[in-house]
């Protein structure tokens, strides 16, 4: 009988065949800079690769800086709203320097990348999101946004899987906020969701143990 395949192995063959697609990638993004008409898509690709190399572990992780993180997952979105020509966002941070998370940048990145697209294809117009974290003898960040808000019905079963709050499903997962829940999950914290008790948005609240 043949032996399983080593778990390592999987890994790391799944590493190798990705960077494979991020290379091809890279040379068509290459191919685009030289022409003016499309020069900020290819900077776009170039962003995408390496951010996807980063999450496959293809770069050494680094130190989870709260603040970095969450600017890594702006531009993310910002690439994002630009290619697929959806609202912009505006994004307001009130956040200390120096405030590290538990666990890795790489997950971390995940988790903000993910709570920001949520709110941003629940959106049909330009909508701001707010970034906060408060700071005692655990760490309370809170992302909240001003879109249309998590309808009631959803609301208890929002971070199960294949849960979605989108009326168009095509090509949606329904995986975001199970991903985000599972990861906050992982590195010892919680997370909770609600609506804003005054005007339209949802708020996610994340407590996590200082490091």
């Amino acid at each position: 009988m043949d032996e399983p395949l080593d778990p390592d192995l999987t890994h790391a063959s799944l590493v190798h065949d990705l960077n494979n697609i991020f290379e091809t990638i890279t040379e068509v993004a290459e191919l685009m800079s030289t022409d003016k008409h499309w020069k900020t898509l290819s900077a776009t690709l170039r962003r995408c690769v390496v951010r996807g190399r980063r999450l496959v572990g293809a770069f050494p992780d680094r130190t989870p800086y709260l603040a970095a993180i969450v600017e890594d997952a702006i531009q993310s979105n910002t690439d994002y709203c630009n290619a697929a020509r959806r609202p912009r966002m505006l994004f307001e941070r009130s956040l200390a320097a120096g405030i590290r998370l538990p666990g890795t940048a790489k997950d971390w990145e995940r988790v903000f990348v993910n709570l920001f697209l949520n709110a941003v294809q629940a959106v049909r117009k330009p909508g701001k999101i707010e970034i906060s974290v408060e700071t005692g003898d655990s760490l309370c960040i809170t992302v909240a946004d001003n879109g249309p808000g998590i309808p009631p019905e959803i609301l208890p079963r929002i971070f199960r899987p294949n849960v979605t709050t989108k009326t168009n499903t095509a090509g949606r997962s329904g995986l975001g906020l199970h991903i985000v829940a599972s990861i906050v999950k992982e590195n010892g914290g919680r997370i909770s969701a609600a609506n804003r008790e005054t005007g339209k948005g949802a708020v996610f609240k994340i407590v996590l143990p200082k490091v």
